[in-house]
């Protein structure tokens, strides 16, 4: 690694726009905080809850992260606001952003909102890759766009200052929730369409519609979003990460690694109750092996510094590197939460 990239990492604020750790315990069984602060990550978009969970099991979900936050203190923060990402960066710990990958966790209830608010969640995608009474995800057959509490739902998410993401949102229910946000809305882990054709990945003028709006698309190193044919490589993902620079400029552009801790038998359970989004790649098609375990593709976070070393490479000046590494999602949450 040389003496440029040693330096960007040390003054970046580097943000992955999502890690699923649902089950908090994981981070203590793998050291998996030691990986990140050895990184240099500041802060995760943590997915804290289950994916089809309701109010009940999200809010208990919730209550085991506050509890490991406790107890690790001296390595954990919990993130309210952009300061303290910056907060994090300055102190060597790492900031844990609590987030949702789907709206179920208030069931018909928009006054949790507030609730979920208060018990330190910041960021909720609005339908996984079903539908629920927001709107469809991208798994289902059918796209007719945000329901009327969906766009109620979007609009108490811009008044209490709860950031929205669209990462596996339905292409109606995508654009609707730009055009009625008043707020930037994030893609915290996904990947152009026009690259990849895969139902979780973006089209152009989505994304589009996203810079509009003042808005970040975090690009998802999640092998089957990257490629359909081999393991990923980084070059593959530094391409797709490229076009969509090249499609709206730099400040719209993250890094959302979708790294999960997942065991054999959980994601073969998610594989059972998301038939539509059964990634379709190498013979023998996507296993948790070739996607978790297989060493040759992007699945550690020590890689990270590959991602600094390829943008490098391809001319990207510190500043545009720097926002790439983190500086763009700090943007939006200081605007969406507060400074």
């Amino acid at each position: 690694m040389n003496d440029r990239v040693k330096t960007l990492h040390k003054e970046s604020i580097i943000i992955d726009g999502l890690g699923y750790a649902e089950c908090p315990k994981y981070l203590e069984e793998f050291e998996f905080v030691d990986d990140l602060l050895d990184a240099g990550i500041a802060a995760v978009n943590f997915t804290v809850v289950g994916t089809n969970d309701g109010p009940l099991e999200s809010i208990r979900k919730i209550e085991e992260w506050h509890r490991l936050i406790e107890r690790s203190s001296d390595k954990l923060m919990l993130v309210k606001t952009g300061s303290d990402i910056e907060n994090a960066k300055r102190e060597g710990k790492l900031g844990v952003i609590m987030g949702s990958q789907n709206a179920t966790i208030i069931g018909n209830d928009l006054s949790l909102l507030g609730t979920y608010k208060r018990l330190g969640m910041r960021i909720i995608q609005l339908s996984y890759s079903w539908q629920n009474l927001l709107g469809e995800g991208c798994g289902e057959r059918t796209d007719s766009g945000l329901s009327t509490f969906g766009i109620e739902a979007v609009a108490e998410m811009n008044r209490l200052g709860l950031a929205i993401d669209l990462s596996h949102c339905a292409y109606q229910v995508t654009m609707d929730a730009i055009k009625y946000s008043k707020a930037p809305v994030l893609v915290t882990h996904s990947n152009p369409r026009a690259l990849v054709d895969h139902a979780r990945n973006k089209a152009d003028e989505q994304i589009k519609a996203l810079a509009k709006n003042g808005g970040v698309m975090g690009i998802v190193t999640y092998a089957p979003f990257v490629t359909k044919n081999s393991r990923p490589t980084w070059p593959e993902f530094l391409d797709l990460l490229d076009y969509v620079v090249k499609l709206v400029g730099p400040d719209h552009v993250g890094i959302g690694t979708d790294f999960s801790l997942w065991t054999k038998e959980e994601y073969e359970t998610w594989l059972k109750v998301n038939p539509n989004l059964v990634p379709q790649g190498p013979q023998g098609g996507w296993t948790w092996r070739n996607i978790f375990v297989n060493d040759q593709g992007l699945v550690e976070y020590s890689q990270v510094f590959q991602i600094t070393e390829g943008l490098i490479a391809r001319g990207y000046s510190d500043q545009d590197i720097k926002k790439i590494l983190g500086l763009n999602f700090l943007r939006v949450f200081k605007e969406v939460w507060g400074k």
